[in-house]
């Protein structure tokens, strides 16, 4: 029995411990860490527009390359780095995968009587390496910024208030829902003493999918009433340390704008 509900235990810890330690790598001295927010977040976004219009495939090789050249010199984890990057892009493979037979066209080989033909790699080539840019550069992004620079950026640069404050609050409601379930599984688990059957495992975790969804509405009545009782609806005011910009702020917004205007200026 130890098995199905242990190892989603496990595998909830696994996500919780994987976003601990992107705050980790965010506290780390790297030079995308030591770049201004602002500058950050407007570059990783102006990289992410030319990987979206780009249809080059040379381009998009080098916006991926881009991409990991600024996870090294930030000092990424590579484990936690690829793992991201590349589970989304086997994902995105899976769906556009049927384009290598059925785009029309020449044929490339044939296999088992299916033939691939030369428009539809070509196509699977381009969408997979854009999707593999646009991730890398996203999880850098992620990878190098606090959750809450992230959200005082987002505020600084004008995005309203309502937005930013849901998702600050889902992002950590995420985290306490996590937790809540982690410690509502292990607390079965301590209290079985004899293996059960199958069907005898489906209902106790109907039972504790019911207590865990009553869990998380009380948390968030108490949340609720404690933000009614430190102002009600004032929104979050998150906090920025100040930074002057630099040279290296200057190189970056330079890079990021070259990029877009190589893919856009005709």
């Amino acid at each position: 029995m130890a098995g199905a509900v242990f190892h989603v235990s496990t595998d909830l810890a696994g996500v919780v411990r994987t976003a601990l330690a992107a705050e980790e790598a965010a506290a780390t001295d790297g030079v995308v860490q030591r770049l201004h927010p602002t500058v950050r977040l407007l570059g990783i976004v102006a990289l992410l527009v030319a990987a979206a219009l780009s249809t080059d495939f040379a381009v998009l090789v080098g916006l991926a390359g881009l991409a990991a050249a600024l996870a090294v010199v930030a000092r990424l984890p590579p484990r936690p780095f690829l793992a991201r990057t590349l589970a989304v892009a086997a994902f995105s493979g899976v769906v556009v995968l049927p384009q290598l037979v059925l785009a029309p066209g020449p044929t490339l080989v044939s296999v088992a009587g299916v033939a691939v033909t030369r428009p539809g790699l070509a196509y699977v080539a381009l969408f997979e390496t854009r999707v593999v840019a646009s991730v890398a550069l996203v999880t850098v992004l992620s990878m190098t910024t606090p959750f809450g620079t992230l959200v005082a950026t987002l505020r600084s640069l004008g995005a309203p208030a309502t937005p930013t404050t849901l998702f600050a609050l889902t992002y950590r409601y995420l985290f306490l829902c996590f937790d809540e379930l982690h410690r509502a599984l292990l607390a079965r688990e301590s209290r079985q003493l004899r293996p059960r059957g199958l069907l005898d495992e489906w209902r106790e975790l109907g039972a504790l999918s019911g207590s865990f969804l009553l869990r998380t509405v009380e948390r968030g009545e108490r949340v609720e009433r404690g933000m009614r009782a430190r102002g009600g609806a004032r929104p979050a005011t998150p906090y920025r340390r100040p930074s002057p910009l630099g040279v290296r702020d200057a190189l970056f917004a330079a890079v990021a704008l070259g990029a877009l205007g190589l893919v856009v200026l005709p």
